[in-house]
């Protein structure tokens, strides 16, 4: 992850010739003045965070420059890049502010132990690494083994299985979706250029019928190239249907049962689409078809959930699979004994603020106060903080809690 530390600190911290030459662009632009005023009011307002965090927490000055030292390693090589601060606030700010809630002394300690040994950021280039990753050790291995079985052929001898027709037909048979938009099915697409067209990726799973007669139309196009043939009806539908995601704490948003034992969430209303004759269905082989649920990062109590109610989900045309890019260990949810101090925090009713606990999270079947569905998780992805995780962590601007980083809620109640 060298790469993504380098991008974090270049706006923040020049090397002295390289600080030279930019300030004399900006004095040969003519903006010298109002470059200089926003560099000099960004470290004061760096510096403020940095003091009123020591008075917080009641740091001496070696206490002070032992945890600067940390703390702006964390800002530096991810936390700062959290998109749903406000304008203007960064890492070590919304530290300070957060912890400043809390009654001094041990209360502060926890809160900031929790922050320093038990909090997982996920960045952007973590996730977008993950996204590169899902196709080379997850959905290729998918398609040589098929295409193997189909040969009767070795599915160690990968070179070769790559070369053959059957495997570039079976591939060309794909069919990527989005099934949320963290799915980043741009960032998937140009991490594969010689293996998936822009045709047969989409950024969503309600396709239109226009869009669904396009992708079945330049399908009989590249098969004509691969065969030397044209392509019969069946043929000319695809075969895998790959559903990727970024993000599954508890599964139950992807599939759940209502109390009526009648199927909800997304991964069933996806199945019933390709199952129908109509619509995405017509562009969907009748039979054999492979979908693959593909989740970028999931925790142990999604995992168990899903893959569990998929037992018992019925797909007419073929079988469905599910898998994990990288796994979040049931260790990693805070416990009872272990996280004890900081679970006393979140179930204080000073620290929570019920207004959360909403027809949408009644879906989760319990209170947010320890994430949706008790998720008990300490996580935070760049671009919003799951509500999984404790509330304390999460809790968006507009209630009567501070968030350590405040999730943006897309169920966000106008004011």
């Amino acid at each position: 992850m060298q790469s993504s530390v380098q991008r974090a600190n270049v706006p923040l911290v020049l090397a002295g010739a390289q600080a030279l030459r930019r300030i004399e662009r900006v004095r040969t632009a003519g903006r010298w003045h109002r470059q200089t005023s926003a560099w000099g009011g960004w470290c004061v307002k760096k510096d403020l965070a940095e003091n009123l965090l020591a008075k917080i927490m009641g740091w001496t000055d070696a206490e002070k420059a032992m945890h600067r030292a940390r703390l702006e390693s964390f800002a530096s090589y991810k936390y700062d890049e959290y998109q749903q601060f406000s304008p203007g606030r960064r890492f070590i700010e919304s530290l300070a502010l957060w912890l400043a809630q809390f009654a001094a002394g041990s209360e502060r300690r926890t809160a900031y132990d929790f922050v320093c040994n038990r909090l997982i950021f996920i960045s952007m280039d973590e996730m977008n690494h993950l996204v590169e990753l899902s196709f080379p050790t997850i959905i290729r291995p998918l398609l040589i083994a098929a295409t193997a079985a189909e040969l009767g052929v070795d599915p160690d001898h990968i070179k070769a299985i790559l070369a053959t027709r059957e495997y570039r037909m079976r591939l060309r048979r794909t069919l990527v979706l989005g099934m949320s938009d963290g799915a980043r099915t741009d960032w998937f697409r140009r991490a594969n250029p010689q293996d998936m067209s822009n045709e047969q990726v989409f950024h969503a799973y309600d396709v239109s019928e226009g869009k669904t007669g396009d992708m079945v139309k330049k399908l009989k196009s590249a098969l004509r190239q691969i065969l030397d043939r044209d392509s019969t009806d069946e043929e000319s539908r695809f075969e895998h249907v790959v559903l990727l995601d970024d993000f599954s704490a508890s599964g139950t948003s992807a599939i759940r049962r209502d109390d009526d034992g009648v199927w909800d969430g997304k991964i069933p209303k996806i199945v019933a689409m390709l199952d129908a004759a109509d619509g995405l269905g017509s562009a969907i082989a009748d039979a054999g078809v492979t979908l693959v649920i593909v989740v970028y990062v999931a925790s142990e109590q999604a995992i168990v959930h899903t893959r569990e109610l998929l037992e018992s989900l019925t797909f007419s045309k073929g079988s469905i699979l599910f898998d994990v890019v990288h796994r979040l260990g049931a260790e990693i949810r805070l416990d009872d004994v272990r996280d004890a101090p900081m679970l006393a925090l979140a179930n204080q009713d000073r620290y929570f603020d019920p207004d959360v606990d909403d027809r949408h999270g009644a879906v989760g079947k319990k209170s947010k106060r320890l994430g949706y569905a008790e998720g008990r998780l300490p996580v935070v992805l760049g671009h919003n903080t799951p509500n999984n995780s404790i509330f304390l962590i999460w809790a968006p601007d507009e209630t009567t809690v501070r968030g350590l980083f405040p999730r943006v809620d897309r169920h966000r109640k106008l004011q």
